[in-house]
């Protein structure tokens, strides 16, 4: 856990919160650095330099809080809140953040808070963490870390490669994170079903916790968030209406170290079925069985698809054959004068290998989780500036494509093709080195963004240029049909 001096966030910091760093007369040393001033170079702007040094040398030992606008004594204990002017910068935090990363690499993890003294006269608070992949390296090449209270280069190689095991130790807990080990039945081994497995995880990873999580109090709230229905809006002209969307989850008990959610019933008690797995950290995994079809099973609501049979044509066309005494289609049998020609879909690859992942019903399966993931972590105070990682797998997609009924998606089919899976695993990104996709979701839309990702690394072409909201306005009109 990161040295706090307030035991409470940076968010919630005030004036009076800073006085009592005077009266308990908290000095500089491992933690803490105070600054008159902003850093300044010669010329008068701020100091890159000065900056990047303190910052990263905090991210590569402890972490640690910077103070500017705060006076010390010879002593370096905090004597006078006297603030500074800040009207000679101009979106003053945004260009310390530039400095930061720009100047510091890899990126580490700090935050911000602007407490006002009185007109143009602030303090700032920076919290840096203790940054999960060192050494943080500034753009002259050093490498600082903290020793009481001063920022120095460190010289000594074994430091160096203890920082890289540090590095080395988180990206492989992130790898051990991304595994999913729920075995089908028997029964389920020939059914070729595709999953879709979902990780995310507040970053740095293990840098949150949930405080109530073994609590009564915290297991209710879960049960109570995904037992929920998500309601999304839907609007058709003067037709407006709340659909009410779920997983159907029903089901919540704890493992030893998460809560696991699913829904059952007396069909899929012992199938491999949608599994949500929530732990301590904050971290989510997500299981869920994609719904699919085939030219033979097309579901009623694709059956008159513009796009649909497009595919049809090109790849399954018409043709005339002749029926035999039996009444069964054979072109080399001999024809019976009972039973004339009929025209049907000619066999292909096509018709009899491969399958359609609907894509609709995935982004609503992204919606739902991701909706109820925000729910749990606003109902514990999560900080939404910060990052959340993702990563996604998709299993058993050999010979499967995505589909949409949507006029976009169906010109890039005319352009480039079906975009039929090769591989029958794809992980978003590649799962090696903690690679990790970001998402804030605090933006809107996050939902969608994940939902991009996973579409384009199953092989959606060109996805920036289809009209998701008309593909999703059509799922939700389909859904208000079918409730009604």
């Amino acid at each position: 856990m990161n040295y706090n001096p307030f035991n409470k966030d940076i968010s919630e910091l005030s004036k009076e919160d800073l006085e009592t760093l005077i009266k308990n007369e908290i000095s500089e040393g491992w933690y803490i650095e105070y600054k008159k001033e902003v850093p300044k170079s010669n010329s008068n702007k701020l100091d890159n330099i000065k900056i990047t040094k303190s910052i990263s040398s905090f991210a590569n030992t402890k972490g640690g809080w910077i103070f500017w606008g705060i006076e010390c004594n010879d002593k370096n204990i905090p004597i006078h809140i006297n603030g500074f002017d800040i009207s000679a910068f101009k979106n003053f935090e945004d260009q310390i953040s530039q400095i930061i990363n720009s100047n510091i690499s890899p990126n580490p993890y700090y935050h911000f808070k602007r407490i006002n003294i009185d007109v143009n006269n602030i303090i700032l608070v920076i919290k840096v963490d203790e940054s999960p992949t060192p050494p943080y390296i500034t753009s002259q090449g050093i490498i600082y870390q903290r020793e009481n209270n001063e920022s120095k280069p460190i010289r000594d190689r074994y430091i160096i490669e203890k920082l890289n095991e540090k590095t080395v130790r988180y990206y492989e807990a992130i790898e051990r994170f991304s595994t999913f080990d729920l075995p089908e039945t028997k029964g389920q081994g020939g059914w070729n079903q595709t999953y879709l497995e979902l990780y995310l995880y507040p970053l740095p990873f293990n840098g949150f916790s949930f405080e109530k999580f073994y609590s009564s109090e915290f297991f209710k709230e879960v049960a109570v968030r995904f037992y929920q229905n998500i309601e999304v809006h839907f609007k058709n002209g003067k037709t407006e209406a709340q659909i009410p969307i779920n997983l159907s989850f029903n089901s919540v008990f704890s493992s030893e170290r998460s809560i696991i959610i699913r829904p059952l019933n007396d069909k899929n008690l012992i199938y491999k079925s949608t599994t949500v797995e929530f732990f301590q950290n904050g971290n989510l995994k997500f299981l869920i069985p994609l719904f699919e079809f085939d030219t033979k099973r097309i579901p009623n609501h694709y059956k008159d698809s513009e796009t649909m049979e497009y595919l049809l044509d090109k790849y399954s066309p018409n043709e005339t054959v002749q029926q035999t005494t039996y009444g069964i289609s054979r072109r080399w049998a001999t024809p019976a004068e009972d039973f004339p020609p009929i025209t049907q879909r000619k066999e292909t690859d096509f018709v009899n290998h491969v399958k359609f992942i609907d894509g609709v019903e995935l982004i609503f399966n992204i919606l739902i989780i991701i909706s109820k993931y925000k729910s749990v972590l606003e109902d514990n105070d999560f900080d939404f500036g910060r990052e959340v990682g993702f990563r996604a797998r998709i299993t058993d997609c050999w010979r499967k494509f995505v589909f949409f009924d949507n006029k976009d998606y169906l010109e890039k089919l005319k352009l480039y093709n079906i975009p039929l899976s090769p591989k029958n695993e794809i992980e978003i990104p590649d799962f090696k080195d903690g690679n990790t996709y970001t998402v804030k979701l605090s933006e809107d839309n996050t939902y969608l963004q994940i939902a991009r990702f996973i579409l384009e690394g199953i092989g959606l072409p060109d996805s920036d240029s289809i009209d998701f909201s008309d593909i999703l306005q059509k799922g939700l009109e389909r859904l208000k049909n079918n409730g009604s």
